[in-house]
């Protein structure tokens, strides 16, 4: 029996960095809360987009932001990890070097960059719907950070590679998306926080289905019973996955989902 029901948003429930989710999931949420089965929305991207996206039901589910690092249910936190504030700027003077346009630091309220790419910018704030802040140096904003990331030109998986060579075990950082490298803390990833939250709500893996298509995902496919990759996922997410099923844009998991209902 299915009691918990994770899944990534970007490429596995809708279109990367939109709001395009088809309303349907957003009934199916309903149906799922009145079965008593929790719905984790599990994502890189910040609890403000995540409560927008979710806006009908989003006291209905568990809101798993910054890749793992914070947690609300019912508009209270109820997990959070944050980076070490030392290891923060040294892992962002790593970011400055490469070639990124854009760098974002998450703290619990909103997203601050220091970029001067107001194309980009708009992009986050349009797309993402983040509540995003401008400051004038990223190295100056206060702890706690929750969440660094960077936007690249080239393949997001070749950059966290780099960067993880850097800091080996100092940190959790992988792509998150085509373009996204995140960095956030041990323990605050996507499967360590997923098991957090099966110990508090008391479910077994055997009792979790789990959706996603990026590398951030591998450790929540793995700690659940029931684990699927999109079409369009990596082939190392597929490899992870206990099953592949259709791509994002034809709606594969919430065909999945209805079956268990």
């Amino acid at each position: 029996m299915i009691r918990l029901i994770a899944t990534d948003l970007d490429d596995t429930i809708l279109p990367e960095g939109t709001f395009d989710l088809n309303p349907e999931y957003i009934e199916v949420i309903r149906e799922l809360n009145q079965k008593g089965i929790l719905f984790v929305a599990a994502s890189g991207r910040h609890t403000s987009s995540i409560r927008r996206l979710l806006e009908p039901v989003r006291d209905e589910v568990v809101i798993l932001s910054g890749n793992g690092s914070c947690a609300m249910y019912r508009g209270k936190t109820i997990d959070v990890r944050a980076l070490d504030y030392d290891f923060y700027q040294k892992v962002l003077a790593v970011m400055r070097q490469i070639d990124t346009s854009l760098i974002l630091t998450d703290h619990a309220e909103c997203v601050w960059t220091d970029s001067a790419r107001e194309d980009l910018m708009k992009w986050i704030r349009e797309g993402y719907r983040v509540r995003l802040e401008h400051c004038p140096d990223l190295a100056q904003i206060a702890p706690p950070v929750l969440k660094t990331a960077m936007h690249v030109e080239g393949d997001a998986a070749r950059y966290a590679a780099r960067i993880r060579e850097q800091f080996p075990g100092q940190a959790n950082i992988v792509a998150a998306g085509p373009k996204w490298v995140d960095v956030v803390a041990n323990g605050a990833d996507k499967g360590s926080a997923l098991k957090r939250i099966q110990e508090r709500f008391k479910i077994l893996p055997e009792e979790t289905a789990a959706f996603g298509d990026n590398e951030n995902d591998i450790g929540m496919l793995k700690l659940a019973g029931h684990s699927y990759a999109v079409e369009n996922a990596r082939e190392q997410v597929k490899a992870a996955a206990g099953e592949v099923i259709g791509p994002m844009k034809d709606d594969a998991v919430l065909k999945v989902i209805r079956q268990f209902l």
